[in-house]
């Protein structure tokens, strides 16, 4: 069967035809709407890299295990510095999740040595640019990635989303925009879905429930408003190391967080 690829504008158009509910979307909004996939598709970058595993099961350790990760993130300096989210690219859950397919028949499975390899970020036109992990915070699923050198960015214009210039509160049923990156097989076209505040967590810290499809190109992308203000980026809520759903990390919150890392 031939399967036809849509171009990457007509993609967009067709998340933005229509709103969450299926609720018709008003000119405004749909205009908003291309405003920001016009300023920011180029943002959302992929983080790809190779995970190697060595496992124990029982006496036995078996032979080195790989799993590539292709992930979305954004930019949000120009040097681009990305958030993504650990969880994806974290080897002790990836573990847990691998152990919990194959089954262990009784024996104990146990996590030996874990490695990354070929760590890089593939912009909006396809380039790859190396990259490294500069920052683990696996309380609130967020992941830091640099360029492996300055050279990288003297090399590239990239694009970024500015967690500084955010709208000083979320409107609970009010109208957002997500922005993400397709998969390889679609590919990587942007898309861009409007959705809606439909909760917020206040305590321990405050998050945002909003009423979009999580598709697992949700993570590591940013939620604007009307205005092309970003209120946050999708991560995941852990609790205990658990993974108890996706919600979005306001944007002021993550400042904060990445200042912390960065006087470390």
């Amino acid at each position: 069967m031939k399967l036809t690829i849509l171009p990457l504008v007509a993609c967009t158009a067709l998340a933005l035809a229509t709103a969450p509910e299926g609720r018709a979307m008003s000119d405004t909004e749909a205009v908003a709407g291309r405003l920001i996939y016009r300023k920011y598709a180029d943002a959302v970058v992929v983080v790809k890299l190779s995970m190697f595993l060595t496992v124990a099961m029982g006496e036995r350790v078996m032979p080195p295990h790989e799993n590539k990760v292709d992930i979305n993130g954004t930019m949000i300096e120009p040097s681009g510095l990305t958030v993504t989210s650990l969880s994806m690219i974290d080897p002790h859950l990836v573990f847990d999740a691998l152990r919990s397919q194959m089954g262990s028949g009784g024996m104990n499975m146990e996590l030996k040595t874990t490695e990354l390899k070929a760590v890089r970020l593939q912009l909006a036109d396809g380039r790859e640019v190396p990259a490294k992990v500069v920052w683990k915070d696996a309380a609130h699923d967020l992941a830091l990635l640099v360029p492996e050198s300055d050279t990288a960015a003297r090399q590239h214009s990239f694009t970024w989303v500015n967690l500084n210039e955010a709208p000083e509160a979320a409107m609970l049923l009010g109208n957002y925009y997500h922005l993400s990156r397709l998969n390889e097989a679609m590919q990587r076209a942007p898309m861009l879905r409007p959705s809606t505040i439909t909760g917020i967590i206040e305590r321990p810290r405050r998050l945002l429930l909003v009423s979009t499809d999580w598709f697992s190109d949700a993570l590591g992308c940013p939620v604007f408003d009307a205005q092309g203000r970003v209120l946050g980026i999708c991560l995941r809520y852990m609790v205990d190391g658990t993974i108890k759903g996706t919600v979005v990390v306001p944007a002021a919150d993550l400042v904060e967080m990445i200042g912390q890392a960065a006087a470390q």
